[in-house]
């Protein structure tokens, strides 16, 4: 049985990571579904295809925690050395597997395809050391004890890394670990709320001693809140957690759109199908990026009518009827001109809701008056219509954009008629 496996460290291994020609989505995952389990990820590393370097992070590491975890460096190139450093940091010798050359071998003629000489490499590992099967590809991966600690090393293509998780790894580390505490989970997503008011309203909830602990996470307007219970047995973990969600859901009723899709977008979408809540969208500076994410999501042709990209003067007029004495007197950015292409676009299509938006993604455009950043947004619900400007940080078009067409996406989620 190893150490209680409390805290771990994640290693991505890899030249094109540090070069930034890759970005490292393994570690991510990994510490999310360690989490799940209980075992807190307390460091990160990304190193290169370096036998050196990554033997001595391994052994230091091993040293300091029960469990480290590895991603890359699994290929049958030469310059692919995950294998010989962890060898060298167990102080073993790498040994031929047999059985996994029979494997590979196998794998390639399935596909009929000749088998290169150079992956018997991938058959390789330390002394000792117990194989993972690899699902999805040719690089197994291995389970070596360092020191005091267990290195566990996983492929790096994200997808073969995932699955040898899930199926060869997590099960041996719940079925080695024994009975310790349990713990449960439950997260939350929120809308229309700044990470720092969040904290002041969550209070001592997110005390790094509370039990539950609550986790946050900002993206793109959207906060993901996560609680992890921990007991002496899974009834009392689950007991916290429930107990804690029940007050969380009351605290932050007006934000909370969902305890299971982070996707604003595919809440919506769903409520307007479960609803038969027909919508179009009128849009100038996201460009259709509002109907774009409405659309991701299956079904939604049966409720969502049309979708206006107006992006000129000319074309709010000939689309949506906006006056061009309107456009002249307030400007394009103007919650009178988002308030015409917001009815334009309903009376054209008959839906009973309407969202439009206008304003000013930058880098250029802006004026002391109407800055970078400002955005005016349009709203029709049967009929009535109402506007709002916001000004979000001029960060870059892209930001502004997306910041935009979120937004949207909740004024037309607070907005749902019954």
């Amino acid at each position: 049985m190893i150490r209680d496996p409390r805290k771990a460290a994640v290693i991505a291994i890899g030249d094109e990571l540090l070069e930034g020609r890759h970005a490292d989505t393994n570690s991510g995952m990994i510490s999310r579904r360690l989490a799940d389990l209980g075992i807190e990820v307390v460091e990160f590393r990304v190193i290169g295809d370096d036998r050196a370097r990554l033997a001595a992070a391994f052994y230091e590491l091993c040293e300091k925690y029960p469990m480290v975890f590895a991603s890359g460096g699994l290929g049958p190139t030469l310059d692919d050395v995950t294998r010989e450093a962890a060898a060298d940091a167990a102080g073993v010798k790498l040994v031929r597997d047999e059985s996994v050359v029979a494997e590979l071998r196998e794998w390639f003629a399935r596909r009929k395809r000749d088998f290169p000489e150079s992956n018997v490499r991938q058959a390789e590992f330390p002394d000792g050391a117990q194989v993972m099967r690899n699902h999805n590809g040719t690089a197994p991966g291995f389970r070596t004890w360092i020191g005091g600690g267990v290195l566990a090393v996983l492929p790096g293509p994200p997808r073969e890394c995932e699955t040898m998780l899930e199926r060869e790894l997590l099960p041996w580390i719940s079925a080695t670990c024994g009975h310790g505490e349990c713990f449960a989970r439950a997260s939350f997503h929120l809308v229309g709320l700044a990470e720092s008011a969040f904290g002041d309203r969550a209070g001592d909830w997110m005390d790094r001693s509370a039990n539950p602990r609550m986790g946050v996470t900002a993206h793109q307007g959207t906060l993901r809140v996560s609680l992890r219970a921990r007991a002496g047995t899974q009834a009392g973990a689950e007991a916290l957690i429930a107990a804690r969600a029940e007050a969380f859901r009351e605290r932050f009723a007006a934000e909370l759109f969902s305890e299971d899709e982070p996707r604003l977008a595919f809440v919506l979408g769903r409520e307007l199908i479960r609803r038969k809540l027909t919508l179009t969208t009128a849009e100038s500076c996201t460009g259709g990026l509002v109907a774009e994410l409405l659309t991701e999501v299956p079904g939604i042709s049966a409720v969502f009518r049309e979708g206006f990209v107006t992006y000129s003067n000319e074309a709010k007029t000939a689309r949506l009827g906006v006056a061009r004495e309107l456009l002249e007197r307030h400007g394009a950015v103007s919650c009178e001109v988002v308030e015409a292409m917001a009815r334009g676009a309903a009376a054209a299509t008959g839906a009973r809701l309407a969202i439009a938006v206008s304003g000013i993604a930058g880098p250029d455009g802006g004026t002391a008056e109407k800055p970078v950043g400002l955005v005016c947004f349009g709203l029709s619900v049967d009929g009535v219509v109402t506007s709002r400007e916001t000004r979000f940080p001029p960060v870059d078009r892209a930001t502004v954009r997306l910041f935009a067409a979120n937004a949207a996406l909740e004024l037309l989620w607070r907005a749902l008629p019954d």
